[in-house]
C-alpha cells in the first residue's frame, strides 16, 4: 500500500512539473525592447507587438489560445522576435527615434494610440517590419488569422499585397 501510495505521489508529481514546464515553455516568447532592439541590429526580422491590458478579456483568452498554440509558438520564434505592450503602461516607450509617453487624457500610451490609429481596440497585434513600417489588426485573432498575418509579413511583404495573399493562401494551422 505504502508503494502505492508513492507510486501515486510521484506521479501527480511528474504531472504537475510538465504541465508548468510546459507553460513556461510557451512564456519565453515575449522578449523585452531592450533585447529585441539589440537582435535587430544582428539579425532583422519582423517584429510582432501584443498590445494589452490587465483588464482585457479577450487579450487572455489570445494568451490562452493562439499564442499557445504549437505551431503559432514556433513560427513567431523561428521569424519574429515578440514584445508584450501594455496598453495602459505609464512607461514611456521609444520606438523609431521616437519617444511615446503615457496619454493622461486618454489614460493610454500614446504608442498604442499611435499604431491602433483612433481605433482603440484590444487586443491589438502589431507587426513591425524590418523597414519600420507598423501595420496593426485590432481584435482577437484565432490560430488561421494569425497564421495568415504571420505567413504574409515573414514571407511575402512587400513583394504582394496583403488582399492579394490572403486571397489565394489556404490556412493549414488547427
Amino acid at each position: 500500500m505504502q508503494k502505492v501510495k508513492l507510486f501515486v505521489l510521484l506521479f501527480i508529481t511528474f504531472l504537475g512539473s510538465t504541465s508548468f514546464n510546459f507553460d513556461k515553455k510557451k512564456n519565453d516568447l515575449w522578449q523585452s525592447w531592450a533585447d529585441i532592439q539589440t537582435l535587430m541590429k544582428q539579425q532583422p526580422r519582423p517584429i510582432l507587438i501584443d498590445m494589452y491590458a490587465d483588464w482585457c478579456m479577450y487579450c487572455k483568452q489570445m494568451d490562452r489560445t493562439t499564442y499557445k498554440n504549437d505551431s503559432v509558438y514556433t513560427f513567431l520564434k523561428e521569424h519574429f522576435y515578440c514584445l508584450k505592450f501594455n496598453a495602459e503602461s505609464k512607461n514611456e516607450f521609444d520606438w523609431n527615434n521616437k519617444k511615446f509617453p503615457f496619454d493622461n487624457k486618454n489614460k493610454l500610451h500614446e504608442f498604442f494610440e499611435y499604431v491602433a490609429k483612433g481605433n482603440f481596440i484590444l487586443p491589438t497585434t502589431v507587426i513591425i517590419t524590418p523597414d519600420n513600417q507598423p501595420y496593426t489588426a485590432a481584435g482577437m485573432l484565432y490560430v488561421k488569422d494569425m497564421e495568415l498575418m504571420l505567413k504574409y509579413y515573414s514571407t511575402e511583404y512587400p513583394h504582394t499585397s496583403f488582399q492579394d495573399f490572403s486571397k489565394q493562401y489556404k490556412t493549414s494551422w488547427k
